[in-house]
């Protein structure tokens, strides 16, 4: 049976509605499109609708491992000027949820794999792809796919995340927490009668970010280019204006660098809120929602040279629209990163990928990368990729996998 065409592919990955959830139907998609050419695939589900899939082919080592995840985020559907689950095409632009991020990327990695497998293009080694469930929210497929070993003999980890012709290869950690303010009714009128869970909340807020503020202070990583962040993301309290509420809640989001650890930020969270709810009589309690680790790769890694080198012809002949070189320009001002066509740049994100859970136990120097077709779209309505990308990046993989495993430099 012949194999869907390259855009089709595509298509049918983003018309399964992952969004946070249902991957086991992607898996289980491709493993009928590794089927059809006769490589092994195995889909490993994991709860209600949840799978990851992992496919190898060559044999020995070096193993290189290719990633991307099969989740997306969610839609306002409202936003869209099309369905976001049906990829439209406009001009050179493929239109639909988790076009960018990252179902190209990972249809990409697919279709090579399939294609250096028709073509018996000699491989000294491994290629195993690692397709995850969750990445979004905690990065758990990662995680259960190192734990169950899939890293053991990896030399090298690149992640199809939508970078365009950028290599990633540092992400800063995160650490999101819940905190949650009990309190007692009363009418507004008698305030004394109760106790303000909003108020306690609020103000214990200021406290924490101020204590955060002093311990990070000054701390910057010049990889990733940043600082450790701080974002009050959700708040909810009370029920109506004239009733002292009873219940507050708050969640916050840290972008971690390597010289203020996860674990000293969440001390001081406890140690801020120990000492508050002692003061002032509140009841505010803390959740750790998500700890995961930043990760710096090796600037000089093998692969990320050879990205470098094979991926030059690629860039230069690579035409931007106007609002894509702008979009471009701002971004990598932000990151602090020069615009050119002559050299891919390698830089460090705060973003995240699943490499914090794939190189857990290596998170400084390994032989890592981030690397796919992309833009700055992802998590947008009207979310796109350049089809000319996308189809360069199939053919750039080709070339860049076997001549990693040849051992290339």
């Amino acid at each position: 049976m012949e194999r869907p065409g390259k855009i089709e592919i595509l298509r049918q990955l983003v018309k399964i509605q992952s969004v946070n959830g249902n991957e086991l139907a992607v898996a289980e998609y491709l493993k009928t499109v590794f089927d059809r050419a006769q490589i092994k695939a195995q889909v490993l589900p994991v709860g209600h609708d949840r799978a990851n899939l992992v496919a190898e082919i060559g044999s020995g080592s070096p193993v290189l491992a290719v990633s991307g995840h099969m989740d997306t985020v969610a839609v306002e559907r409202a936003d869209w000027h099309q369905d976001p689950f049906t990829l439209t095409t406009v001009g050179d632009q493929l239109i639909g949820r988790g076009s960018c991020d990252m179902k190209s990327g990972l249809a990409a990695l697919v279709i090579a794999m399939i294609e250096l497998k028709e073509q018996q293009v000699p491989l000294n080694g491994t290629i195993r792809l690692l397709a995850t469930y969750g990445e979004e929210f905690a990065e758990q497929g990662a995680a259960d796919l190192t734990t169950a070993g899939y890293m053991q003999g990896v030399t090298a980890l690149m992640i199809a995340e939508p970078t365009g012709y950028n290599i990633c290869y540092a992400q800063a950690g995160s650490v999101d927490v819940t905190l949650t303010s009990k309190g007692q009714t009363a009418h507004s009128s008698m305030p004394k009668m109760g106790n303000n869970a909003v108020a306690h909340l609020v103000n214990a807020l200021v406290q924490i970010q101020e204590n955060v503020k002093k311990l990070t202070a000054g701390i910057k990583n010049d990889v990733l280019n940043t600082e450790t962040l701080f974002n009050i993301d959700v708040f909810h309290g009370g029920n109506q204006v004239n009733t002292i509420p009873n219940l507050a809640k708050a969640q916050i989001s840290m972008r971690t660098i390597p010289e203020v650890s996860n674990d000293a930020l969440i001390k001081t969270f406890e140690t801020t809120l120990a000492q508050f709810n002692a003061a002032h009589g509140s009841e505010i309690s803390l959740k750790v929602e998500m700890s995961v680790q930043p990760v710096v790769g090796d600037p000089d890694g093998r692969m990320l040279k050879l990205i470098q080198r094979l991926g030059q012809p690629y860039l230069a002949q690579t035409k931007f629209t106007p609002a894509e070189l702008k979009i471009t320009e701002l971004a990598a001002k932000s990151m602090g990163m020069a615009i050119t066509n002559q050299t891919i740049p390698a830089v460090g994100a705060a973003g995240g990928t699943d490499a914090r859970q794939f190189l857990i136990d290596q998170l400084a120097g390994a032989d890592y990368t981030v690397f796919g077709p992309g833009n700055f779209t992802s998590h947008q309505a009207n979310e796109s990729i350049s089809a000319s990308m996308y189809l360069d990046f199939i053919k750039l993989y080709e070339e860049l996998f076997p001549a990693y495993l040849n051992g290339e430099g």
